[in-house]
């Protein structure tokens, strides 16, 4: 933060700038990433549902395909048909035998012979009955098939589509039910047109999907027309579902799977990643080359506005620089606004200073001059203190005659008003401490008792502890005089007056107090609002007020209460000691 502090205005302003820009640009490409991938995420999702719905879809027609066949090999005229031949092979009755296994089959596959290429059944003897496409199995496979039938024991077992057939293969062995021997009398093999079954079925996942169906290593469908490298990545996941993506031959496919509860086959569907995101990925392309470009004039604009924003800047730093030598004249500020000002803050501060400096050449020429009266006017000061020098020596004198008479009244008078008239003129200071305030309240009340005799009953009881506090001076004085005038003066009986101090809220008041004849407060009103014109020539309360503001602040002043026929209460709000 130190060396941040100490930067130039340009190269924060710059700074901030391009920190502005990799926040606005992380929040941008952040948002934007975040979006795309809920869209990867949702699409991956809806693949995998529409691969799940095809795989359940393909597989619930295999389950009807095995009961069909479950049906067949149940069938009683089937069971008989085989157990007669196993037992009889007569040339004409094996002939009808068979025409009814063929009728039968016929029956039963009827109504899924869009799937079913073919059915074929193998007798005890060996030969074989079927409805459909013939077909002759090579022998190896023809043992294959009888092998992996007696594999399954009755149950159905998968043969898969090789060069010489295309066609699924379902094999089980068929037997005894009637009587309950479960003796082997036969095999029943169905050949189904897998590619026809999944076309309908499955379906493509999009236009340019494709599905796929492994058992293990051997493809189910299709035979033929797949890439050996799609084959090759297409390995079930540990997981039975799921989507993933592989690499290639530099291609990214996006590949999800479903693992078949029934078969057991894997279901695959993979789809060239290109071909979905393309577009995607442009954009994407687009949109970094876009901010790319946005960096850069962004940078280009904010140099430019760094330099236009502290070149005026530098240039009246170099200006109070030569006026910090005390070079005013050659600064190079120029004396009349430019055609065309600047009216920003910067320009608004040339402004501001350039006029400074005038006004400074001005007050500095008028100083000069005004050096020459005011050399004068101490002069003629000086000579006109000879007056009050005099009338001070008088009294001193008189003082001393009246002594020396023997008239202590007359002398304690004079030397009061001498005190009085020395602090009314002195000029020296405009603020003193209250001690030296109540050293001319003394001196006033001196002269007034000496005057009222017993009418006036003073008491003045002021702690020691604010002696140091700050008040203006003459402010306690003329309260005590405005005291006399309204109360002494106007009462035949004496009238008690009291100079007291105290805190009050958080300040030190000073309060003369009287019991004279008191004011309404609508009257305290318009004296402190300055309606009413006073009887004095003196110092007012107003004038007394706006002292003590001026001198400690606003929220200082007096403060007056008054009551009619129980006299008046004033207090100078003024700083504690420890505040001055």
């Amino acid at each position: 933060m130190k060396a941040y502090r100490n930067l130039s205005i340009k190269l924060k302003v710059f700074l901030t700038i391009i920190l502005l820009m990799i926040i606005i640009i992380t929040l941008a490409f952040g948002s934007l990433y975040y979006v795309y991938s809920i869209y990867d995420k949702q699409l991956y999702d809806k693949s995998y549902r529409l691969l799940n719905l095809s795989s359940t879809t393909v597989d619930m027609e295999l389950k009807k395909l095995e009961a069909m066949t479950l049906t067949i090999i149940a069938d009683r005229q089937i069971q008989q048909s085989l157990w007669d031949l196993r037992h009889n092979d007569a040339d004409y009755s094996g002939y009808i035998t068979r025409s009814t296994i063929t009728d039968r089959l016929w029956t039963h596959i009827s109504t899924a012979e869009r799937y079913v290429q073919s059915v074929h059944l193998i007798d005890p003897t060996g030969r074989i009955s079927n409805y459909g496409e013939t077909l002759t199995f090579p022998q190896d496979k023809y043992k294959r098939m009888i092998a992996e039938a007696a594999s399954g024991k009755g149950a159905v077992r998968w043969l898969y589509p090789d060069d010489t057939d295309r066609m699924l293969m379902m094999v089980r062995e068929v037997r005894a039910f009637d009587p309950m021997t479960l003796e082997k009398i036969g095999t029943l093999f169905l050949r189904i047109n897998i590619e026809r079954l999944v076309e309908d079925y499955a379906g493509m996942a999009s236009g340019h999907s494709d599905i796929v169906l492994k058992s293990g290593d051997d493809l189910v469908y299709p035979y033929r027309g797949i890439p050996s490298g799609v084959t090759g990545v297409m390995q079930a996941q540990n997981s039975r579902e799921g989507y993933e993506i592989k690499e290639v031959d530099g291609d990214i496919l996006f590949l999800s799977q479903k693992k078949s509860a029934y078969t057991g086959w894997t279901y695959y569907n993979y789809v060239p990643y290109k071909d979905i995101f393309e577009k995607i990925l442009w954009v994407k392309r687009a949109m970094i080359i876009v901010f790319g470009l946005a960096v850069l004039l962004v940078i280009a604009l904010g140099i430019r506005f760094a330099r236009n924003l502290t070149r005026p800047i530098r240039l009246l730093i170099s200006q109070m620089k030569e006026v910090q030598y005390g070079d005013l004249d050659s600064s190079g500020i120029p004396v009349a606004p430019a055609a065309f000002p600047q009216m920003d803050e910067v320009g608004l501060l040339q402004r501001t200073f350039r006029l400074m400096i005038t006004r400074i050449n001005t007050l500095i020429k008028e100083n000069y001059a005004n050096q020459l009266v005011i050399k004068e006017t101490e002069f003629k000061a000086l000579q006109a203190q000879i007056n009050p020098h005099f009338l001070y020596n008088s009294l001193d004198s008189i003082h001393w005659l009246a002594k020396k008479s023997g008239h202590g009244q007359i002398s304690s008078m004079v030397v009061s008003l001498a005190y009085l008239l020395r602090s009314s003129i002195s000029l020296k200071q405009n603020v003193i401490t209250v001690a030296q305030e109540l050293e001319i309240v003394s001196h006033y009340i001196t002269i007034q008792t000496h005057r009222f005799q017993h009418r006036l009953d003073f008491r003045m009881e002021v702690p020691e502890v604010y002696y140091s506090a700050a008040i203006p001076k003459l402010t306690l004085q003329p309260l005590l005089e405005n005291a006399i005038q309204y109360g002494v003066e106007t009462m035949i009986e004496p009238c008690s007056i009291r100079l007291y101090a105290g805190q009050q809220e958080g300040m030190l008041a000073i309060t003369v107090e009287d019991r004279g004849p008191g004011m309404e407060e609508e009257f305290v009103s318009r004296v402190l609002s300055g309606e009413v014109q006073t009887r004095g020539t003196g110092i007012g309360l107003l004038n007394i007020r706006d002292r003590v503001r001026l001198a400690f602040g606003d929220s200082y002043g007096i403060k007056v209460e008054s009551t009619p026929g129980f006299g008046t209460k004033v207090s100078v709000l003024l700083p504690l000691p420890q505040e001055e």
